[in-house]
């Protein structure tokens, strides 16, 4: 029988994969397109996660092949729902601060900023680890992989002990699972809640006035909410740099706040695996420090603690999950 603690680790890095590294931005971008272009996006991302899932098809075979079709088929589903959810957040968020007569802003969080879009990024996550544990329960759990799947990784490792390698890949593929939530994951993570939301300018349709249009990207689409109809540019996932920065001989400040928060979370994940967790407010002190005099500027302040917060608490989760996975060693 496999071993539960390994199936599951290596279903969550097999959709952390298909989600962070082989999701490009043309799929993102098309995901989050109305129309057949989103469906294609969609469809496309769900082929990168039944190609994640082919170990499992090969080693259980024909249960593991129905959970290939059953998880993939889902994502497809779950991320469509997130697409719709997300969209309709963000038009309802600029249409509200077009009703407030607020202009956009280039610091902070925006006039239109809602925390929706990051609340949706999470439960979009939390929806496909419950629907591949649920497929991996009904479908796959209790079962032994196959006879020819078993040969071949017993050709494979050779004369090696069996327990060293069971426990080797376990480590490994945590791991890189806590490599790709902590540096691609997060990032996108954070990138999305504390994103700018310009309030954009449509047309209320109630009293028949156009207001004038504001430029959102070479993408827009139109959203009807009540009388008012909002145009947006798509919500994709953006790049952890969401302020632009002012041209400068400097290195961009949002690229190196994105290493520093990269390498933030990393430093909290081997803190908490190691047992040290109270050396954690030092590490989020000595960030704090640095920013010390820009908090005395409440958007900046708002901006920061919010993108702290966030990351913070995503690299003390995945720290706590991978040291209970890893604790099932001893």
């Amino acid at each position: 029988m496999a071993d539960p603690t390994l199936s599951l680790a290596w279903l969550v890095l097999a959709h952390l994969v298909a989600d962070f590294v082989l999701q490009t931005r043309s799929i993102v971008t098309d995901k989050f397109t109305l129309g057949w272009r989103g469906w294609r996006g969609l469809l496309a991302h769900g082929a990168a996660v039944a190609l994640c899932l082919i170990p499992f098809a090969v080693a259980f075979e024909g249960p593991g092949v129905a959970l290939l079709v059953v998880v993939a088929a889902g994502h497809v589903l779950i991320d469509r729902w997130k697409v719709r959810a997300t969209r309709h957040a963000e038009a309802e968020a600029l249409a509200a601060a077009h009703r407030r007569h607020e202009g956009p802003t280039t610091a902070g969080l925006g006039p239109a900023w809602t925390p929706l879009p990051g609340a949706l990024f999470a439960l979009d996550q939390l929806a496909h680890v419950i629907l591949m544990f649920l497929a991996w329960a009904v479908l796959v759990a209790g079962r032994a992989p196959g006879g020819a799947f078993v040969a071949a990784v017993d050709r494979a490792i050779g004369t090696a002990d069996r327990v060293a390698f069971h426990h080797g890949a376990l480590v490994a593929v945590v791991l890189v699972a806590l490599a790709i939530v902590n540096v691609r994951g997060a990032a996108l993570f954070v990138a999305t809640l504390v994103r700018p939301r310009e309030a954009v300018t449509g047309t209320d349709l109630r009293d028949g006035e156009p207001a004038a249009t504001a430029t959102t990207g070479p993408r827009t689409w139109r959203v009807r909410l009540g009388g008012f109809v909002a145009t947006a540019e798509p919500v994709a996932p953006p790049a952890p740099s969401v302020v632009p920065d002012p041209p400068s001989d400097r290195a961009s400040p949002s690229q190196i706040g994105a290493t520093i928060g990269v390498l933030e979370r990393l430093l909290i994940v081997v803190l908490v695996m190691s047992g040290a967790t109270a050396a954690i407010g030092f590490v989020v002190a000595a960030k704090t420090l640095a920013r010390f005099r820009q908090l005395d500027d409440r958007d900046f302040a708002e901006y920061y603690l919010l993108g702290t917060l966030a990351s913070v608490g995503v690299a003390l989760a995945s720290g706590v999950v991978a040291a209970a996975a890893l604790a099932t060693l001893r």
